[in-house]
């Protein structure tokens, strides 16, 4: 790339970072307003003796991620039998990835942040320079930018975002000086390198979290100056219809690496210029705004308030027990033994009356800032969703029928945060998968579960992905919408279990509903319901499997699995579609079945001797001689019990 154009893309992407700066500054002071109730930052009380923090929000933020607090689950699904396998592998090194990346906390702390701000932001991208790796990083909403014409649903919309606070020690840049192929300027690398360290520089987004850090009672900057610590804009921009991405140091206007996005991560078809590398979602999605409120806002000022109404009534309560009086001066001796003493004298002067030498003030009610507190409470429920019943507090000598209902209420407010944060995993789940087809290069172990328990088995892109591949993507739900569907499971199984002596009714599908009520999946439910011969589904998977490959011009060895049902799908499946096939491919097909039947033979043989041996062990007579049938699960055919 030509040193004008790296100048001009330089100089619009400080630009746009200036123009997003600008525009989401107004959101920070009602961030620090909620960092500061939930750090418990006090300030000196005007209005009161007592300054006490009663730890409302603290209590909030901490209900509200207990009900969101599901680890980051997605999960691929196949769109065709023949991507069974294929899907297992992407899953299983996704729950790897996860392990090994620490999702789960990451995803916390995401949801934290999500509840405090609004805003929950993720960088995600893979790479294979030491072997393939996942990287999930969280995102601070102060170190975010992102082009505010987008709008709050998809990011896709926007021309320009970005992250600051990317780290580079200077051994590291001194490294990255010979990788000019890579999209490094060395040029730039050295100017900068001949300088210290800017790890301490004045940044708004600097400042910002300087705040939140005074916030926690803390003092002076977070970092030491250190000249070996160097930190830079990763920032990505769109230039005369190109995806670019860049390294940028913001006070020397120095650009120290750029590439078309493209040669990072791989166009797709749905992401033509290649996929900006972040996910993120909103407590309140919205369809114009991206830094939108989060559930703190809503809930700030009551318990600003409920602060308030308790320090009064610690106030009023001292006012009783310290009273105020009105003192005749005149008609007492010693002032000093107006103060409390056991056994203590008040002595008057003579001539005076003691009912009127000390007046005691009429303290303020202690009940009525309770019922302010209490009517401030019941406010902010009805706002948030939040309510004694989803703390686990309720009130135990309440009707149970109600407080069932208010669960579900709760349960179904809870799960509108859940559709969000949802809609931010799948996203997630494509870039993932983008990263996987990328990256994955090389095999790398994996667990999955086989028929003897975990196995390990070895994969790379190739063993996962076909060239037409295209996955469905799965969330699961969070304990808020599972809470919230409970008593409708309830109700329906027991009406299910009621209704299958009916002869009426449609006993298969009746078992199906039920085996969806308790958990299993589509493919369990299916492998549950198949008695015949082909009920192996992980060997019909292979059957569609090794078709697809052949039908692509790939060699296959024949299936050492293989029986006949195995060939029965294949040699179905080319009686159906050959006026579709080639003639090379109804030879290759062909010739792959003929080489089945060795297999097949010795696998069929195996079979039944295990069979025999089965029956023997059993006290019954070998040779078929047996009425019984061998399903196992009899009743599960039959009348659709679990």
């Amino acid at each position: 790339m030509d040193q004008d154009t790296i100048n001009k893309i330089t100089a619009q992407s400080l630009s746009e970072i200036a123009w997003d700066r600008a525009y989401k500054q107004g959101k920070v002071k009602n961030w620090q307003k909620n960092e500061d109730l939930y750090y418990g930052k006090k300030q000196s009380s005007v209005e009161s003796r007592a300054n006490v923090d009663l730890g409302r929000m603290q209590e909030f933020v901490h209900t509200l991620l207990s009900k969101i607090d599901n680890p980051l689950v997605f999960k691929f699904i196949k769109r065709k039998e023949a991507q069974l396998q294929r899907v297992k592998r992407l899953n299983a090194l996704r729950q790897q990835d996860a392990q090994n990346d620490n999702w789960d906390i990451k995803d916390l702390v995401g949801k934290k942040q999500g509840i405090i701000y609004g805003r929950a932001i993720f960088s995600y991208y893979a790479d294979s320079v030491a072997g393939y790796q996942a990287h999930l990083d969280n995102t601070d909403v102060y170190d975010f930018l992102i082009d505010p014409s987008a709008g709050g649903i998809d990011i896709e919309r926007a021309m320009h975002l970005g992250n600051y606070g990317v780290v580079f020690t200077r051994q590291e840049l001194e490294d990255l000086e010979e990788k000019e192929e890579d999209g490094y300027l060395s040029d730039n690398i050295k100017n900068l390198l001949s300088g210290t360290g800017n790890n301490t520089e004045t940044t708004q987004e600097e400042n910002n979290k300087n705040k939140r850090m005074y916030g926690q009672n803390t003092i002076g900057q977070k970092e030491l100056q250190n000249d070996d610590k160097f930190k830079f804009w990763r920032w990505f921009t769109t230039y005369k219809g190109v995806r670019y991405y860049l390294v940028l140091n913001e006070a020397s206007s120095t650009t120290i690496r750029i590439k078309p996005l493209t040669e990072l991560f791989s166009a797709t078809k749905e992401y033509k210029l290649g996929a900006w590398p972040f996910w993120t979602w909103a407590a309140f999605p919205d369809l114009t705004e991206f830094w939108t409120p989060s559930y703190c806002d809503y809930v700030r000022e009551i318990f600003m308030a409920q602060n308030v109404s308790i320090n009064q009534m610690m106030d009023n309560a001292e006012a009783i027990n310290k009273p105020q009086k009105i003192v005749d001066s005149d008609a007492i001796q010693n002032m000093a033994s107006l103060k409390y003493k056991r056994d203590g004298n008040i002595i008057i002067k003579k001539g005076s009356d003691a009912n009127k030498a000390v007046t005691f003030i009429r303290p303020s009610s202690i009940t009525t800032p309770i019922e302010v507190y209490k009517l401030l409470e019941a406010i902010q429920e009805k706002a948030s969703g939040v309510t004694a019943g989803a703390k686990g507090v309720a009130d135990e000598e309440g009707k149970v029928a109600i407080y069932q209902g208010n669960q579900d209420a709760s349960a179904d407010r809870f799960g509108l945060l859940n559709k969000s944060y949802s809609f931010g995993y799948k996203r997630f789940a494509k870039l993932y998968e983008i990263g996987v087809r990328d990256n994955l290069v090389k095999k790398v172990a994996i667990d999955m579960i086989g028929p003897n328990g975990i196995e390990t088995e070895e994969v790379s892109r190739k063993d996962i992905f076909k060239k037409s591949d295209d996955y469905g993507v799965m969330t699961e739900a969070s304990n808020a919408e599972t809470m919230a569907s409970i008593q409708e499971q309830k109700l329906k199984m027991q009406f299910l279990t009621e209704e299958m002596q009916n002869p009426d009714i449609n006993k298969k599908k009746a078992f199906e509903i039920k085996a969806q009520i308790a958990g299993f999946s589509e493919d369990e439910i299916k492998q549950l319901q198949d008695t015949s011969e082909f009920g192996n589904q992980e060997l019909m998977a292979e059957a569609d499997r090794d078709l697809e490959a052949i039908l692509e011009g790939e060699k296959v060895k024949p299936n050492a699995n293989a029986n006949n049902a195995y060939k029965q799908k294949i040699v179905l499946w080319a009686r159906d579609h050959e006026e579709n096939m080639t003639e090379k491919q109804f030879v290759e097909l062909t010739t792959y079945i003929k080489s089945l039947d060795a297999i097949i033979m010795a696998n069929e043989a195996r079979a039944i001797n295990a069979h025999e041996i089965n029956l023997l062990n059993q006290g019954a007579p070998a040779g078929g001689a047996v009425a019984t049938d061998i399903n196992p699960k009899p009743e599960i055919k039959n009348n659709g019990q679990i």
